[in-house]
């Protein structure tokens, strides 16, 4: 669902860099936030000029009061799919946000949790899955798809058709190629061109990009 105004008590959950910016957008959207929610919250914290109320034990007991949203202010992958299954559990709704110079055309298809950052696009027939980040300057192309709780990394870009897959990272201005499929898991490296498929739960760089190792070896 797309933040209204009239959207329940609307919290960020994460007070990181990244919750900050989520925060923003939200502001942006004339959206009131009553705060953020944090796992590890610090007394007195303060962001924009908004406290960090509680942790996650504490959203939900606000939960069980009335009416709750989030919207995702969490960086890492695993530990935003694991947030939103724990928000999910305890009813409380996963709002998108979307900034307002972000540009989305009608027919782009967003999953629940979804935050589309500043002059980011979104062009037609895409299909950005739940939970994904599409950060600043994203260019996301016609009939791409994004998996569920995948991040695309500033001025990263897609190419029309391309693949990536779930809880993927596509690093800051890397690309993908039209056509071609990223693997879910998988990490591509800041500035990497991806122009044949990459694999699931890698790390591939370079130009063009290359699998680098298996993210299940040790380094």
């Amino acid at each position: 669902m797309t933040i209204s105004p009239a959207s329940p008590r609307i919290f960020v959950y994460g007070a990181s860099g990244h919750g900050k910016v989520v925060a923003d957008i939200l502001r942006a959207q004339g959206v009131a936030v009553a705060g953020f929610i944090d796992d590890q919250p610090q007394d007195s914290a303060e962001i924009l000029g908004l406290k960090v109320l509680g942790d996650g034990k504490w959203l939900a007991e606000q939960a069980s009061q009335g009416p709750v949203a989030v919207t995702l202010g969490i960086g890492s992958n695993p530990d935003r799919q694991r947030i939103a299954d724990q928000c999910a559990a305890s009813g409380i709704q996963l709002l998108t946000a979307v900034h307002p110079s972000a540009v989305v055309a009608p027919s782009a298809q967003i999953g629940a949790g979804v935050v589309i950052m500043a002059a980011a696009v979104v062009n037609p027939d895409a299909h950005i899955g739940r939970g994904a980040i599409l950060n600043t300057g994203v260019i996301v192309e016609h009939d791409c798809h994004v998996g569920e709780f995948a991040h695309l990394s500033p001025n990263a870009a897609m190419g029309g058709g391309a693949k990536i897959g779930s809880l993927s990272w596509l690093g800051m201005g890397a690309s993908i190629i039209h056509g071609v499929a990223v693997g879910s898991k998988t990490i591509i490296g800041a500035g990497a061109v991806v122009v044949r498929e990459i694999p699931d739960e890698v790390m591939a760089m370079g130009v063009p990009a290359r699998v680098h190792r298996r993210l299940s070896e040790r380094r």
